[in-house]
């Protein structure tokens, strides 16, 4: 009797082992059941937290060495080094004169270039960085494969624009003598008053120090400087939200990061040195006439500076050899242009609890990765992911501005948030730089014959082929009609026909539509759609969510863009076609799936901004919205949710279907309503409409006491460990 219990029991136990195995192997969405975000305003505070066990990760990157240590030295955490930080002065270029009579010497590019000579970039990396920098003299990152394809374009650079503090003092005292000022004991008075500048000096990480270091050059020089040392939340009303000529400030201690690994740095001069990315007061103010008659460390014009960095946005270029002339006409130019002045690249330690794993990436580290709550977990004692549990996340600052898709915000802090509650259509590798496949199976590549484009080892889901040439389908859409709102096609836009030099087939599953979002919806066919005519309808005039702010973005967009068709609505494959090309075919890929700019949108939820900018209540973007005297547009919080709420019940009432005359082909009333009514459902229960398809979902965001609550999505269909390979292989590294 005793043999058959125990034989029953030791058949139990094995029952219950293989079904844990099972469901293990069988998890999908997140290991984590909930993420919680805070905030803890300095670096030193939020280790000894860590390493007390208070909070399990720390996102903000550390830069100094001694907490770096501390973090080493404690058995309790653990820390990975990422390398896509830098840092920079930003400068305003408003002027000379502001509308409050205050003079701004940085308004003259030859002033700002005059800085260059007066900081000592070795000294900021080496000394005030404790070594974990390296001194950055252009926007090219030390770490990244174009700083090693042009090392002698970078070794000219840095030469010409070594500390010269002589000389820096020369060009600053005569620009400031043209602009009418004096010295005067030493001290530089403008209109019978003493010349201020304004330093914005963030507080939280070595910027503090840079920022003082950097007014005590000027206070030698002979300035008075106000610095306003202060965290980022407290600083960015002034120099991002501020029209330049408010004169609230002249230089901020700037910091950004890079998400990935950049393998191609090109496209990324647009966003600094023009207005065609950033729709700031601060970028928005830069015009392409500031750079006539001016001339570079070689003695060349800038008057086509513009055009080179369009040219590398759209990698306008036939060879690598055409492209490194483009780079050292684009390199040269922007340092004598100088609204931003480079500083430091850093190499900074993403750090967490010892029985944590995160997706950090060598680039990015934590608070800039693509991919680091889809790769975040406890671990068991022997390693494995562990199933459950609530993740507590810190960083410096959080809810710095609106969140929304189409022009919220953009800084790091709050992106991480958003790229924990919201999916790309790929996954980024963290140690390369390149793509996975996740809502698309496979896609092919074709380029015109010649041009410089390969594709890695191993990347058995997309194909690349060269051709003679690529013609574009008529019947593919060209550009948009914000009158009949109604696609243009290739036949109408270009009778005569059209080529271009990429074409891109992205091949959807037919499970793709079975997709669930958080509100109990599935990903449908308009959701690519209204992606499409949101890329063109915002930067034209005859719209009624017309943003001038959007035109030059679109501009450039146009310039290589020629057509995208869809091939099949179901399973969906989707065609474009554009002059824009990559140097790696695995990133040549255009997916259309609903991510905008600054995060995921389905139709139903940006439909409501789109309601509410109709009216002038609320605005997609913060250029506008200040225009305006309106909201800035943010789906999670604040004064804009009574304001979308107002607009759903329009929409809720008349099963409204945004852009009739085209997403009525692809969405039926009925379809709209259950969107409207699960939106509805969802509002009811949460407070908001940030609504995605992800691992993770907004529980609430508290604006005042800065938390955020992330909760597990449990119908997220992918596996919970699709990613894994990528912690593998992580301390790989591009090329070795």
């Amino acid at each position: 009797m005793m043999a058959k219990r125990s034989w029953i029991k030791w058949v139990g136990v094995l029952l219950l082992a293989l079904t844990v195995a099972f469901a293990a192997t069988a998890r999908t969405g997140a290991y984590l059941d909930e993420i919680i975000f805070q905030e803890v305003a300095t670096s030193g505070a939020a280790v000894e937290q860590l390493i007390a066990g208070d909070i399990d990760v720390y996102a903000y990157p550390l830069g100094d060495a001694e907490l770096v240590e501390k973090i080493r030295a404690s058995s309790e955490t653990d820390y990975r080094l990422g390398y896509g930080g830098f840092n920079d002065l930003t400068f305003n270029p408003g002027g000379p004169v502001f509308n409050n009579g205050n003079l701004n010497p940085f308004a003259v590019p030859d002033f700002r270039e005059a800085i260059n000579w007066l900081i000592d970039r070795e000294y900021l990396a080496d000394e005030i960085s404790q070594g974990l920098a390296t001194a950055k003299y252009s926007y090219l990152n030390s770490e990244f494969p174009d700083a090693t394809r042009y090392r002698h374009i970078m070794d000219d650079l840095e030469d010409y624009y070594a500390t010269d503090v002589d000389r820096a003092h020369a060009v600053m005292s005569e620009v400031l003598e043209d602009l009418g000022a004096v010295k005067v004991s030493n001290t530089w008075q403008y209109n019978g008053s003493p010349v201020e500048i304004i330093a914005l000096i963030r507080i939280e990480d070595n910027r503090m120090n840079i920022g003082q270091y950097v007014a005590g050059l000027l206070e030698e020089f002979g300035f008075a400087v106000d610095r306003r040392v202060r965290k980022s939340a407290e600083l960015s009303p002034l120099w991002i939200s501020s029209a330049p000529m408010d004169g609230l400030w002249h230089f901020y201690t700037g910091g950004w990061v890079s998400t990935a690994i950049s393998r191609d740095q090109g496209t990324g001069f647009n966003q600094f040195y023009t207005s065609r990315i950033l729709p700031w007061p601060l970028f928005t103010y830069l015009t392409e006439d500031m750079l006539e008659g001016m001339v570079d460390g070689r003695g060349v014009a800038l008057d086509d500076l513009w055009d080179t960095l369009d040219k590398l946005y759209n990698r306008d270029y036939l060879t690598m050899d055409e492209r490194e002339l483009l780079f050292e006409d684009a390199l040269w130019g922007t340092c004598k242009f100088a609204n931003i002045m480079w500083l430091v690249d850093n190499a900074s330690a993403a750090s967490f609890r010892s029985n944590v794993t995160v997706g950090t990436d060598l680039s990015g580290g934590i608070h800039g990765s693509q991919m680091w709550a889809k790769i975040a977990y406890f671990e068991n004692e022997d390693g494995t992911p562990q199933e459950g549990g609530t993740l507590r996340v810190a960083t410096n600052t959080l809810l710095i501005e609106p969140f929304n898709p189409v022009n919220g915000t953009n800084w790091s802090y709050d992106q991480m948030v958003v790229r924990a509650m919201g999916d790309t259509a790929t996954g980024m590798d963290i140690n390369t730089g390149l793509v996975w496949p996740l809502y698309f199976d496979r896609a092919e590549v074709a380029v015109q014959e010649g041009l410089p484009v390969g594709i890695s080892d191993g990347k058995d889901w997309c194909t690349l082929t060269f051709e003679d040439e690529i013609a574009v389908p008529t019947d593919a859409w060209a550009d948009w009609d914000a009158t009949t709102q109604t696609f243009i096609t290739v036949g109408e836009k270009y009778p005569d026909g059209v080529t271009a030099k990429r074409k891109s087939v992205v091949y959807y599953p037919e499970s793709l539509y079975d997709v669930p979002l958080h509100d109990g919806s599935t990903i449908s066919i308009a959701d690519f759609i209204l992606s499409m005519i949101m890329t063109f309808d915002q930067a034209k005039p005859e719209s009624a969510i017309y943003d001038e702010a959007t035109v030059p973005g679109f501009d450039s967009f146009m310039s290589a863009f020629r057509g995208v068709k869809i091939v099949s609505e179901n399973p969906l494959i989707i065609e474009t076609y554009s002059d824009l090309y990559t140097l790696d075919a695995e990133l040549a890929i255009d997916t259309w799936f609903p991510y905008y700019d600054q995060g995921p949108g389905f139709w139903h939820v940006v439909t409501l901004g789109i309601l509410a900018e109709e009216l002038k209540l609320t605005s997609f973007s913060e250029d506008k919205a200040q225009t305006l005297s309106i909201q800035w547009l943010d789906l999670t919080k604040g004064p804009s949710i009574s304001i979308l709420y107002d607009m759903l019940m329009t929409a809720w009432r008349t099963s409204y279907i945004p852009y009739e005359p085209t997403l009525g082909q692809y969405l039926t009333p009925t379809e709209a309503q259950t969107r409207w009514l699960n939106l509805e459902q969802w509002y009811n229960q949460h407070g908001h409409f940030w609504v995605t398809s992800a691992p993770f979902y907004l529980e609430k965001a508290y604006p005042t006491e800065k938390n955020i609550v992330l909760k597990r999505f449990a119908d997220y269909p992918f596996e919970s460990d699709k990613w894994q390979f990528m912690i593998d292989m992580r301390d790989e590294r591009w090329g070795q």
